[in-house]
């Protein structure tokens, strides 16, 4: 039954969309990219005659320029929060999380989050990401077209975390499913039916770490859940945080992964040349890697709020106004990038891409994502080194996330 809430919300997105199209109509190219053209790229090339600093009649600033983004998400007077304390997606699971967080929060919660995946830690899940990715391919039937990113691209990080996370794998579809729920966070609830399956993936995947946390307190292991849960006891997490950091970690973990494999096995096979290259040097993966994260990142933006004026870019930022890093523009920035749209696993060397942010904020998990890639890279090549488009794409339309629904290959 819908409810006056519902219907409330409901209207509430209708007018938001509504409000969006009639700005970019307009020519407001930033609310024309809240609403997840399919080629964000157009738009960047459209909006960079502006300058590397713009506004838009939403309020936000959005930041196209690399060097200008590396330095806000370096910058102590831009922060996750208002000084209000307001965080845009509003779910408490993610509220709660150091991903949402300032200091001093931020720094305590993050410290204990890092020796899961410092190098030693991460290097040791090689193993176990080789045989996830060759077990994977091994059930696919290469006699007819398959979707890469259902039987593989999405399925390589969910098992990486389960592993990393200890979850029993009587509870791994039910991760899965939930792990899928929560991607709407980041693509951005437009629908009644999104916003309530959202909650339900909160409320759900809550409950999970929750049954997960009291399991480890009997039965400790070697997983992260039991390294976090010593933390509790020492007074240092408190459980509620500890539930809301493995939230957080396994959406962090899975979604963006997803996109990075989905993304760069579609630039290596639009670029035919670049994947006879890496099949005939597969040592060049971890180049596929971060050309593919450059070329076409996972994530679309990241926002920050001024907690002072400042001046950016030529202008004048106020007090709590949104500052939107565009990761896309940014990573393909003409005046940070030598043919900032040719993708190139030879690249040399040069600034680094934003992918990952940058400054107190710097992903967490990158160690992580970096090997799924390395290791999803060789191992496809190596399995389907025939591998090519089979049909049409379906893109997500998400303003956040840039990745595919559906990717036919045949191999």
């Amino acid at each position: 039954m819908t409810t006056s809430t519902d219907s409330d919300l409901e209207a509430q997105l209708r007018t938001a969309r509504a409000g969006l199209t009639s700005l970019g109509a307009l020519g407001d190219r930033i609310a024309t990219l809240m609403l997840g053209p399919e080629d964000p790229y157009a738009v960047y090339a459209q909006m960079r005659a502006r300058g590397p600093v713009q506004k838009s009649r939403i309020g936000i600033y959005a930041v196209l320029g690399r060097d200008i983004a590396d330095s806000v998400l370096r910058d102590r007077r831009f922060g996750r929060r208002t000084l209000g304390g307001y965080w845009p997606q509003g779910t408490s699971t993610f509220d709660n999380s150091f991903l949402a967080m300032d200091p001093p929060e931020h720094t305590r919660l993050r410290k204990l989050a890092m020796p899961a995946f410092s190098p030693k830690t991460i290097g040791a899940l090689r193993p176990d990401i080789e045989r996830a990715c060759r077990e994977l391919l091994d059930d696919v039937d290469s006699s007819k077209p398959f979707d890469l990113m259902e039987k593989y691209a999405k399925r390589v990080p969910c098992a990486v975390i389960a592993t990393l996370f200890g979850i029993p794998e009587s509870r791994q579809a039910e991760f899965d499913e939930l792990a899928a729920g929560l991607s709407l966070v980041l693509d951005g609830v437009v629908s009644l039916e999104e916003a309530k399956r959202l909650q339900d993936a909160v409320d759900g995947m809550t409950a999970l770490f929750t049954e997960l946390l009291a399991m480890r307190v009997v039965e400790p292991g070697d997983d992260l859940v039991s390294r976090l849960l010593r933390s509790v006891d020492g007074d240092k997490l408190t459980a509620g945080e500890l539930v809301a950091m493995c939230g957080m970690l396994s959406l962090a973990g899975t979604e963006t992964t997803v996109n990075l494999i989905g993304n760069g096995t579609l630039a290596l096979l639009e670029h035919p040349e670049q994947w006879d290259l890496l099949r005939a040097e597969p040592d060049l993966a971890p180049k596929a890697v971060e050309e593919a994260l450059r070329y076409d990142t996972s994530v679309l933006m990241q926002a920050r709020f001024a907690h002072e004026e400042v001046e950016l870019g030529g202008k004048r930022i106020p007090v709590d106004s949104q500052v939107t890093i565009l990761t896309g523009a940014c990573n393909r920035d003409p005046e940070a990038f030598d043919r900032p749209d040719v993708f190139d696993l030879r690249r040399e060397s040069g600034p680094d891409h934003i992918s990952f942010s940058s400054g107190i904020h710097y992903c967490v998990g990158a160690p992580l994502a970096r090997l799924e890639g390395d290791v999803a890279f060789r191992v496809l090549q190596e399995r389907f080194p025939t591998l090519r488009r089979a049909g049409e794409l379906t893109r997500r339309t998400s303003p956040f996330i840039r990745g595919l629904h559906a990717f036919p290959v045949t191999a």
